[in-house]
């Protein structure tokens, strides 16, 4: 190699690489693309709140008013499922003890059987016992469509072959109403 051609192998740039031809751009492509993207925000938009308002109306256009509807029967229903719960006769206890059956629900209807042949009826027909009971005031504490939770104040009056005038006892009573078909059944009460 020559001194010169050495200068000019050092001084010499690389060759550039041909660059790939370019595909002809279809007019208006680019134009058509980017409008295809200034569209996508705001139909998201729209759809979404589309299905904001439908889940807003869907709410507030169900009817109130059949939500306190219901909760009225389950609380009349209860006053007077309650006073039937509550009170007995040693005279007919059985017979008003398969009554009170058809007002109940679940597993409740075990607890209340139990207890009253274990406890409540031979305690009645010992002492003669007549319990009355009358709810005083009731009301809804919560509820959905199918349970409602009321608590009830209850007076108690008792006679026995030990009293002569009745004794009033007050109780309140947190009941659970339970929609079985189209009627409310208790299915859980708690005394205090």
């Amino acid at each position: 190699m020559t001194p010169e051609s050495k200068r000019q192998a050092r001084t010499a740039k690389p060759a550039k690489e041909p660059k790939a031809p370019k595909t002809p751009r279809q007019p208006g492509s680019e134009r058509a693309a980017t409008g295809r993207r200034r569209w996508i925000a705001p139909l998201v938009a729209l759809v979404a709140s589309l299905a904001a308002l439908g889940v807003v109306l869907g709410v507030s256009l169900r009817d109130p008013g059949a939500q306190d509807a219901s909760d009225r029967a389950a609380a009349s229903q209860a006053r007077t499922s309650i006073e039937q719960l509550l009170s007995y006769n040693y005279k007919t206890i059985d017979a008003q003890q398969a009554q009170v059956q058809g007002l109940l629900t679940g597993s409740f209807k075990g607890e209340f059987t139990q207890a009253m042949d274990k406890d409540i009826k031979p305690l009645a027909v010992k002492n003669q016992t007549v319990v009355q009971a009358k709810v005083s005031d009731i009301g809804v504490m919560s509820s959905s469509p199918t349970t409602v939770k009321v608590l009830a104040f209850v007076n108690q009056a008792r006679v026995g072959a030990d009293t002569k005038n009745p004794v009033v006892d007050q109780n309140r009573v947190m009941a659970t109403m339970r929609k079985v078909g189209d009627r409310w059944l208790i299915s859980k009460v708690e005394a205090f």
